[in-house]
């Protein structure tokens, strides 16, 4: 395995333990460029864009996992904060609620005018709204409590129906779904609890892997290698049959274990990571000549695979599965401007709580309030920004509006897109797995494709593009820093970094706007975050130096005339000699 050095970096100092998912990287203000959001065990919250600390944020609670996503589903991202203390805080940028109202000039003057104001105190937060919405800076739109213990967040649509979920995976060996609701006896909106899994083994990491037809499903790592796999759609895990089913024995069938045959000869009380939804291996990459027979295998696999399908996207499909969203976002600002005229500056308060229809009953495991599948937990609404999410009666009569617009463009559309779906997922994603002992795999199709051993202790597992090719390279960190990088056909390469690591992560992020490039960021025992940036590889594999590539017509035509009267000996050390003069100018 070849060693690879990255220079290009940057360093911040950060004071403050960070949790294992307690780092992300995302366009938190829907600007266009990826920001660094980090969140502390002290409940600070920093938020980094370029080479500067864009924003800091105080006074949350013990931080053990950010997400970035469009948890409203308006179309836009918001900044999910949550508490190992049991409160969910959600974040969101004024000037991505209606960027119409922004002034490049004012809001460069702006950004200057409140670059030292990031560490006000709570109760001054509402006198520099107006200059945050200006500077596009974070605003706290939400506070509600949850359950403790959190420990890992995921924003995606896990139940096929075009509205993200928040899923989060405590520590407790709980794993819960939440959606956002604009209900009208909800007030101005909250998130409402929609499942509840137990597991059988702590829970290492979440994550989202679509089925070969499709279906969106959560694959939950547990210890020993093996995983737990939940289904989410809501035909199969919501709905109750002719045989009128409980709720419970519903949710049991959509949950299954997968062992993985190679957990048997592992500690089954070892910790587990797993990343899914990793991108195609693209036929045209064919077969490289130094290659292993498992690697001969496992290409070939992939090869017919592949054969004579149109591979739609990660990103397009996002596109197509948020086709709503995109409505939703216009709708929101022709509400933010309704609401703003109609009320003027005072802010409508909701006085009612809702204790959902039926019995409530009592979770015996956080005791929690049940109305039917929804927790109602109450929260705080001294910090919220009412003005920034327009309520179920500020948009319902929009959305109206654009329903019959909404339905018209899915009928002329259902055709197509069910046909690009079938073709997209006519063979499954591959997701991979790493334990604590240094254990690498690949599965696809609940097959191992291959897995190595290495002699470090990971902790940590993420996917990055880091040759440019639009196929998802696994990235995988252990505590001492070492840092390996593998591509679908197992070639990989190491990158050592110089200190112990607390917490990890990858991405795309932007040190110059409009330019992102993968990176990778460490946070150190030292209370120091390191992001090096440009992390591009040219090719996972080494390929020997052949002078004849980089020669023009003319002089390839040359030099085989030359060497056409040679033995093969001769031509082979002639070679060697032009290939030292054309590196060092010496034979």
């Amino acid at each position: 395995m070849r060693a690879v050095s990255f220079v290009k970096r940057l360093q911040w100092d950060l004071p403050g333990t960070v949790c294992r998912h307690g780092l992300t990287i995302g366009d938190v203000d829907n600007d266009g460029d990826n920001e660094l959001v980090v969140g502390t065990t002290e409940g600070e919250l920093y938020i980094f864009k370029g080479s500067e600390l864009w924003q800091k944020i105080p006074g949350l609670g013990l931080v053990t996992s950010v997400a970035i996503g469009d948890i409203f589903n308006y179309g836009r991202n918001a900044l999910v904060v949550i508490c190992g203390d049991g409160w969910a805080h959600i974040f969101y940028s004024p000037r991505s609620v209606n960027p119409s109202n922004i002034n490049p000039t004012s809001s460069q003057q702006s950004v200057k005018e409140t670059v030292d104001q990031d560490n006000v105190k709570n109760d001054q937060v509402d006198g520099n709204s107006e200059a945050n919405e200006l500077s596009g800076k974070m605003e706290c739109v939400h506070v509600q409590r949850i359950p403790t213990n959190t420990k890992v967040v995921l924003v995606a649509d896990v139940d096929k129906d075009g509205a993200n979920e928040m899923i989060l995976g405590l520590t407790d060996r709980v794993v819960r779904s939440y959606r956002w609701s604009s209900a009208p006896e909800l007030g101005r909106g909250k998130l409402v609890g929609l499942n509840k899994w137990e597991c059988a083994n702590q829970i290492g990491t979440v994550t989202l892997q679509h089925m070969t037809d499709g279906t969106p499903t959560l694959l939950v790592a547990q210890p020993g290698g093996t995983f737990m796999r939940i289904k989410c759609n809501p035909e199969d895990c919501h709905s109750e049959d002719e045989n009128h089913k409980t709720y419970n024995e519903r949710a049991a069938n959509c949950v299954d274990y997968q062992t993985l045959g190679i957990s048997r000869m592992r500690n089954q009380n070892i910790s587990t990571e797993i990343v899914g939804d990793l991108e195609y291996v693209s036929e045209s990459k064919g077969l490289h000549s130094g290659s292993t027979e498992a690697s001969i295998k496992q290409q070939n696999i992939l090869g017919e695979a592949q054969f004579g399908k149109n591979v739609k996207s990660a990103s397009l499909e996002l596109k197509e599965n948020n086709s709503q969203s995109e409505v939703r976002k216009k709708n929101l600002d022709k509400a933010y401007e309704v609401k703003k005229s109609s009320t003027g500056e005072n802010d409508r308060k909701t006085t009612k709580k809702d204790t959902g229809k039926g019995s409530p009953s009592i979770d015996q495991v956080d005791g929690n309030i049940f109305g039917g599948n929804v927790i109602i937990g109450d929260y705080d609404t001294k910090t919220e920004k009412e003005s920034l999410l327009p309520t179920y009666k500020d948009i319902v009569s929009l959305e109206d509006d654009k329903s019959s617009n909404i339905e018209n463009s899915k009928g002329q559309d259902k055709v197509g897109s069910n046909v690009d779906r079938k073709e997209s997922f006519s063979h499954g994603k591959s997701y991979a797995l790493v334990t604590l002992d240094g254990t690498i795999m690949l599965v696809k199709d609940e097959v191992i494709l291959w897995a190595m051993q290495v002699d470090h202790q990971i902790f940590a597992l993420c996917r990055l593009d880091v040759t440019g090719d639009g196929v998802d390279e696994i990235v995988a960190c252990a505590w001492d820093g070492q840092t390996y990088i593998l591509d679908h056909q197992q070639n990989s390469v190491r990158f050592q970094f110089e200190e112990p690591v607390r917490a990890f992560c990858t991405g795309n992020y932007n040190v110059s706007h409009g330019i992102s490039t993968p990176c990778l960021v460490y946070n150190t025992f030292n209370n120091k975050i390191f992001l090096y940036y440009d992390v591009v590889l040219p090719s996972m594999v080494i390929k020997p130096l052949n002078p004849l590539d980089e020669l023009d017509s003319e002089e390839r035509k040359i030099l085989t005339n030359s060497l056409d009267s040679c033995s093969d000996a001769e031509k082979q050390q002639k070679t060697q000699q032009l290939t030292e003069w054309l590196l060092y100018g010496m034979t």
